[in-house]
């Protein structure tokens, strides 16, 4: 039996992290999404409140216009408004055509506050173009055209220069209120993954408590799931199994309640006889197998090839084999009492099982297949149970070859003899040209029988062996069973 497999990571935690990790992965989407299109936003306002700025100091030309030339003052004035509304602004300067300062406004205390490597002299004009012409970090340059209609101005420019740490605090501000925000909400989100998975997990243990129960041959067993969903489902289905499964126990119990007295009582002495009578009659017609009749009786036969074991004198054999022997005549007895078959048969050269014959079922190829199947398991587990200990086994094989055939008058009919016959000579010419084995066990069937049994086990086929009086058997070789 394997061992107990341990619980190292538990539903309960998977389905908690699993919930966990998409809240955080949803949160950290929506944050850096807002605090992406924040940023986008703060930039673009900027850029419009100097494009806003540029075309009121155009709209300024008339009041600031003269005979003797453009009144800067004017729009100085203008500006330093601006740069007392908005304090993010480091500098507003106009520049004409020719590259000259007509016009500035510095913000002396934000440019030493935290723009301290920009150097102020007391040429203002000259400060402003400095700022104006050198790329700091943290700013934000925006020139926008002024319509100046003065000739010796040209095409006038509107430089400002914005401080992005507004932006930053805006930014800070709201990384603050959303983390706030986030940690609230990844608390409340844990909180309700772990009792949602613990309430899942419940509900699982509940069945698995149950199941292991049933592992341990207890039907008495109801699992209570208050639950509408899947596992409720399974639960219901868990407790209907149940049901059903104890209802076919109570049928086998009574099943094999009869069988067994049938087999103390009627059966036995039926099988008995049939031996009896065989072993009698062989001593007087030995080797007699009459043709087939259209209204005997139809049985499955299973050859049992022991003419390996019969090459050694008893008396020489190994006290490994003659265990294996002993073992295998046993394990073949039973199996054919506990199936409703019966030895019909048995000679220097094969032990003959009949299924069908003296007793006669629906499912008689179903019992003969599962028979074959179960002797020749224990046959190699009696034979790998000496080899893993160490000792010695002769060198033997003992095939099973399962055909169709008919009993007459408490015979084995012509035909299924030359089957038989032909098949294990067949097997012995090809053994010479195989491998050498230690032992070889295999079970081999006609096409009839592995048509009828394709639902229970699935074959190889092997060759098309030609019969004594013409004709062919195809055999094949059993691969593997579905039970």
């Amino acid at each position: 039996m394997a061992s107990k497999r341990k619980v190292k990571f538990s539903l309960q935690y998977k389905i908690t992290a699993l919930i966990f990790t998409l809240l955080i992965i949803t949160l950290s989407s929506i944050v850096y999404y807002y605090m992406s299109m924040n940023w986008k936003s703060s930039i673009t306002e900027m850029k419009n409140s100097g494009m806003r700025a540029a075309k009121n100091l155009g709209a300024l030309w008339p009041v600031a216009s003269s005979k003797s030339g453009v009144n800067w003052t004017v729009y100085e004035s203008y500006m330093n408004q601006f740069v007392q509304i908005d304090k993010n602004i480091i500098l507003m300067a106009i520049i004409d055509g020719k590259g000259d300062m007509r016009a500035a406004v510095i913000n002396t205390p934000l440019i030493k506050d935290k723009f301290s490597s920009l150097k102020l002299t007391d040429d203002k004009y000259q400060t402003a173009k400095l700022i104006a012409d050198t790329p700091v970090d943290d700013c934000l340059k925006v020139v926008g055209n002024i319509k100046i209609k003065e000739k010796s101005v040209g095409l006038a420019k509107l430089v400002i220069k914005f401080s992005k740490y507004g932006v930053y605090r805006t930014q800070n501000f709201m990384i603050l209120n959303t983390s706030i925000l986030a940690i609230v909400i990844l608390l409340v989100g844990f909180i309700g993954a772990w009792y949602l998975a613990k309430y899942i997990s419940t509900n699982f243990n509940i069945i698995v408590a149950g199941m292991r129960k049933v592992a341990e041959g207890n039907l008495d067993v109801e699992v209570d799931v208050k639950s509408n969903d899947e596992v409720g489902v399974l639960a219901d289905d868990f407790n209907r199994m149940i049901v059903e499964l104890k209802q076919k126990v109570r049928i086998k119990d009574a099943f094999e309640t009869v069988a067994d007295g049938l087999k103390d009582m009627e059966g036995i002495k039926k099988a008995y006889k049939t031996l009896t009578f065989q072993e009698m009659t062989d001593k007087m017609m030995k080797g007699y197998a009459p043709i087939a009749g259209p209204n005997d009786t139809k049985a499955i036969f299973i050859f049992i090839d022991i003419s390996s074991l019969m090459n050694y004198a008893y008396d020489l054999m190994s006290e490994e084999l003659k265990v294996i022997i002993e073992k295998l005549i046993e394990k073949i007895s039973m199996t054919a009492l506990e199936y409703q078959g019966a030895v019909f048969k048995v000679t220097e050269k094969y032990i003959l099982l009949s299924f069908g014959y003296p007793f006669s079922h629906d499912d008689d190829m179903k019992r003969a297949l599962i028979s074959t199947a179960e002797i020749r398991k224990e046959l190699v587990a009696l034979v790998k149970a000496k080899l893993t200990m160490g000792y010695n086994v002769e060198d033997f094989a003992v095939n099973f070859i399962m055909v169709g055939g008919n009993v007459t008058k408490n015979f084995v009919d012509k035909l299924t003899i030359d089957k038989y016959s032909v098949i294990v000579d067949y097997l012995n010419f090809a053994s010479k040209y195989g491998g050498k084995k230690q032992y070889s066990t295999d079970i081999y069937a006609s096409e009839d029988i592995a048509d009828g049994t394709a639902k229970l086990a699935t074959y190889d086929r092997v060759d098309s062996v030609a019969m004594p009086e013409g004709g062919t058997v195809e055999l094949m070789k059993l691969k593997g069973t579905k039970f």
